[in-house]
């Protein structure tokens, strides 16, 4: 009889920003353990609400759970639920990886970082002996676990894979693939910006070749119908040359007229060429973190490497190129005025840009920010999960870094970028290629408020 895996992903799934698209990090997580295993080894469940109906109709053998901080309250009593029925449970994501100190009794098995080599690992030990040992675990890289004194023990960190071509592509078939969808074409990032956390959870930038990306495009365009394609990686364009190789297979696969594409980038790499290259592969829409328009901050933030200058830059050469240009931004840095803040809302003021989000800034574990705020005693490592949602509009308690602005007045800041950010959304949706897109979405957020009968898991 297969072994019945249930795989969670700690959602809101009544915010719709959490459920947009499917967790590709749990397909690559089954796609390894079917390419390792026998197909019929396993019996394969992914869910993200409903999680006791869901465990009692799926009776799972083992349940792993991925998280990322903001939701790792949540993911936390869903163990404890689990763990009472004697259910083994492994805990996997950002958070634990960043955080490993805060694996809880609920949980038999942290798994640090990159999993799905650590996860085959832990499945061996699983199918062999039907439980977690310490002293089995103790032979496992790459994972945090408890001993038989119930002391915390971190093994030592796993190798990452190379070349990542290794990875089979994700399992797809378990989730629902809409017409606009994403992919992964490398893991890391080159840049270590003080708040983000996901350069710091994939350590040094890894590429799949342009081979590999081309045939995961041509699965989600033939197989799947996919009309936009969104890159997903922290920085796609960090290899030219990989990228003008992907953009000679799409011309020789004649990809090119069925599909449009989006991605990430960092201003300062925009160059005339790169933007032009963008052009020819039909990308349609960049995303920027440009994060401030004041330069002081904007090097507190990014490093010395990036410029307000190159902000401008880059928006006015996608814009020549009839490239939509959309960008983030991050208000409240530990020293910063109300009126550098207010050099960033003028900034995007006069900025052409197509579509902007203004977030507060929020301390995630591994950061150096997040170091900040533990010298400033407003984080623990036994906190409100909660507070550091980065959504600052729906959190109701959040951490607020700002030495110079009490929270009242990042309020009022807040709302006033908010309001910006509709003004600049309303006068370009019907231009902006992800129009369709935003009516769906905005519908389905109308709905996420009248989603019944909610999880009793779910705080509201």
């Amino acid at each position: 009889m297969a072994i019945r895996v249930m795989l969670i992903n700690a959602i809101n799934p009544y915010a719709e920003i959490e459920y947009r698209y499917p967790p590709l990090g749990l397909g690559y997580l089954v796609s390894s353990l079917r390419g390792f295993f026998s197909r019929d080894t396993f019996q394969f469940k992914i869910v993200n609400q409903h999680i006791e109906s869901e465990v009692s109709e799926f009776r799972p053998d083992i349940v792993g759970i991925t998280s990322v901080t903001q939701n790792y309250s949540m993911a936390n009593h869903y163990a404890a639920f689990i763990k009472k029925k004697g259910i083994p449970v492994l805990m996997g994501g950002i958070h634990i990886s960043m955080l490993p100190s805060s694996l809880t009794l609920h949980m038999d098995v942290g798994v640090i970082g990159e999993g799905e080599r650590t996860t085959i690992e832990i499945f061996e030990l699983f199918i062999e002996k039907g439980k977690f040992s310490p002293e089995e675990l103790s032979k496992i890289k790459g994972i945090v676990y408890r001993d038989a004194a119930g002391q915390l023990q971190i093994n030592p960190e796993r190798e990452p894979v190379i070349p990542l071509d290794q990875l089979p592509f994700p399992a797809r078939d378990l989730f629902t693939i809409e017409k606009h969808s994403y992919l992964f074409s490398s893991r890391g990032c080159p840049y270590r910006c003080t708040f983000c956390a996901s350069s710091r959870f994939w350590g040094r930038i890894r590429f799949f070749s342009a081979d590999y990306v081309m045939q995961e495009i041509i699965e989600l365009v033939d197989r799947y119908r996919v009309k936009l394609i969104s890159f997903y990686d922290d920085l796609v364009i960090a290899d030219v040359g990989r990228l003008k190789n992907l953009l000679a297979l799409l011309k020789k696969e004649k990809i090119l007229p069925k599909v449009k594409f989006s991605l990430n980038a960092r201003a300062n790499l925009l160059t005339e060429e790169v933007v032009r290259l963008l052009k020819d592969m039909n990308v349609v829409s960049v995303g920027m973190g440009l994060e401030s328009g004041n330069e002081r901050i904007l090097h507190y933030l990014k490093g010395k490497n990036a410029s307000v200058d190159d902000n401008k830059a880059a928006i006015r050469r996608l814009k020549k190129h009839h490239i939509a240009a959309n960008a983030s931004f991050v208000i409240g840095s530990p020293d910063e005025s109300k009126e550098e803040i207010l050099d960033t809302f003028r900034f995007i003021q006069t900025s052409g840009l197509n579509f902007v989000d203004t977030y507060v800034l929020t301390p995630f574990p591994g950061t150096p920010i997040w170091e900040v705020a533990k010298g400033k005693g407003a984080v623990a490592e036994d906190m409100k999960w909660e507070r550091l949602n980065v959504n600052y509009g729906n959190n109701p308690n959040p951490v607020i870094l700002s030495n110079t602005l009490g929270k009242k007045e990042i309020d009022r800041l807040f709302a006033k970028f908010q309001r910006q950010r509709l003004y600049i959304a309303a006068k370009n949706s019907f231009r902006h290629p992800f129009f369709w897109d935003m009516c769906r979405l905005s519908i389905r957020k109308i709905f996420d408020k009248f989603k019944q009968p909610r999880d009793p898991f779910i705080s509201n």
